[in-house]
């Protein structure tokens, strides 16, 4: 890759912008060469997602100059920065759901109006190809919104490789994809800057950020932090630089897994997944790993009455059978998707509507009030670490970690004795997962049954007290975390059977 030769591909200088009265970026420059994988870092809230809006054309700074190729760029138009060869993959998947992946890929390069002069083996091919850029295999012809969420973004990625361009900027692109899929899409990123192209690599995955990038660019408070050569920096020096002293803090002991009764257990089959035996302990936080296609979402949605089960599950040792999550809601299973703005939030309302949602079965419709509400929503962000200013913003405007919060928030006033979280910190920056994790700890402590899925295999290690690891559908191992280290659970889960 790049030894930044010559003339820049893309040059930002003193990017200024407040939002009524909040400085989201100040005096932001970035530098981007031909050949160039550049990291750009930062907490949520750090400007990132300004930034990347304002490099777009989506968001018109207050000062600030944007040049690409040596030529000035009108900043605030999406046309020119789509013209300057600027093509942008948000982590919020922009597709069409009811449309087929192949004509979901081809809108890539619709506004140069190619679509109407291809023929219908052409666009095919295009689309195939693009994807398999990616290492992505999948069938066109199916529709977007029967995929899984992992297939969603491969297909947002392909469609603005479609674009062409010179300049593509990935935000949190890996999040939700297997570690496979991660692969091929490093080989893709690896081959586009092989040319004159340049790609801007947005991860809140530091060891993927380490792998794949020339350059980093940290940001805090909205001010660049610090820029670093990728071989000349290290993990540590990033994490300081991206959330200060906080870096220095220690996360609380774990708690001992717990010796108590069984809060909820598992004995069945589902639809593609062969016969499991699983439970999880009162007051144990439970992790399961496994790559994607494993089974882990499967059997989670299981517990979570998401997906019907063959079989027997039992609550506090009653055996009960779920046909829709209401019913596991009302056992005090809780189930939290991986999507959060898709199965999780209402984004235009506030934290007293999204929390109070969580009431609705609970109280006669006559006595809902919005103050008794706004009261019992406090309580709920308090409890999930969200600061009381936030209570009537629209969701929407949170962070992405604030908004996982008051999902988990809402949960909580259901009065769960089991939470099911799928997936649950994806998206979330450093700071914002050991919030989080202080939570779970807390509430495991203080006797819920916890399961967690994630794709950062890290993160199970610094949370759980014991993991699961499953491969092609079945547990093939389980014991307590400090009988794994990040090595032999990669192992684990990815050796073939």
């Amino acid at each position: 890759m790049t030894s930044q030769p010559g003339e820049a591909l893309l040059r930002a200088a003193g990017i200024c912008k407040h939002f009524a009265g909040v400085r989201a970026l100040v005096d932001v420059s970035l530098e981007l060469f031909p050949g160039e994988v550049h990291g750009l870092l930062g907490a949520n809230g750090a400007g990132k997602s300004t930034l990347i809006n304002v490099l777009d054309g989506a968001v018109r700074p207050d000062s600030g100059s944007l040049r690409v190729s040596g030529r000035e760029i009108a900043l605030g138009s999406l046309s020119a920065s789509r013209s300057a060869g600027l093509a942008v993959v948000h982590q919020e998947l922009m597709l069409f759901p009811d449309r087929s992946v192949e004509e979901n890929v081809i809108a890539g390069i619709l506004p140069e109006g190619a679509f109407r002069f291809l023929s219908p083996r052409a666009r095919r091919r295009k689309a195939e190809t693009a994807l398999q850029r990616l290492g992505a295999f999948l069938d066109v012809r199916a529709r977007v919104d029967a995929l899984p969420l992992a297939h969603r973004q491969m297909v947002e990625i392909a469609r603005a490789l479609c674009r062409g361009g010179s300049i593509l900027i990935l935000d949190e692109p890996t999040s939700a994809l297997s570690r496979p899929e991660a692969r091929g899409l490093f080989d893709a990123i690896r081959g586009i800057v092989a040319g004159e192209a340049a790609v801007i690599f947005v991860s809140h995955r530091l060891d993927e950020v380490f792998e794949i990038t020339d350059t980093l660019t940290v940001l805090r408070d909205g001010r660049v932090e610090g820029r670093w050569r990728t071989a000349d920096a290290d993990i540590a020096t990033i994490t300081r630089a991206m959330v200060g002293d906080l870096a220095d803090e220690r996360p609380p002991e774990r708690i001992a897994a717990s010796e108590a009764r069984t809060a909820i257990s598992i004995r069945g089959s589902a639809a593609g997944l062969p016969p499991v035996d699983f439970a999880i302990g009162a007051g144990e936080v439970v992790g399961l790993a496994g790559l994607e296609g494993s089974g882990v979402s499967t059997l989670v949605q299981m517990l979570g009455g998401v997906v019907p089960v063959n079989g027997r599950v039992e609550v506090g040792g009653q055996p009960v059978r779920f046909r829709h999550p209401s019913q596991a809601i009302r056992q005090g299973i809780i189930y939290l998707p991986p999507d959060r703005k898709k199965g999780g939030l209402w984004l235009e309302h506030d934290a007293v509507f999204n929390i109070g949602a969580a009431l609705v079965e609970k109280t006669p419709i006559g006595w809902l009030r919005r103050k008794s509400l706004a009261k019992s929503a406090a309580s709920g962000l308090a409890q999930v670490g969200v600061r009381a200013d936030a209570l009537f913003e629209p969701v929407r405007r949170l962070s992405g970690g604030n908004q996982q919060r008051v999902l988990l928030g809402r949960l909580l006033q259901a009065g769960p004795r089991v939470l099911l979280l799928n997936d649950f910190t994806r998206g979330v920056d450093v700071r914002a997962k050991a919030s989080i994790h202080r939570v779970v700890r807390d509430l495991a402590a203080s006797g819920l049954a916890v399961c967690i899925t994630s794709s950062d295999l890290e993160e199970l290690l610094g949370v759980a007290d014991r993991i699961v690891c499953m491969r092609a559908g079945r547990i093939v191992a389980d014991g307590l975390r400090g009988q794994f280290d990040k090595l032999s659970l990669l192992a684990t889960v990815s050796t073939a059977s």
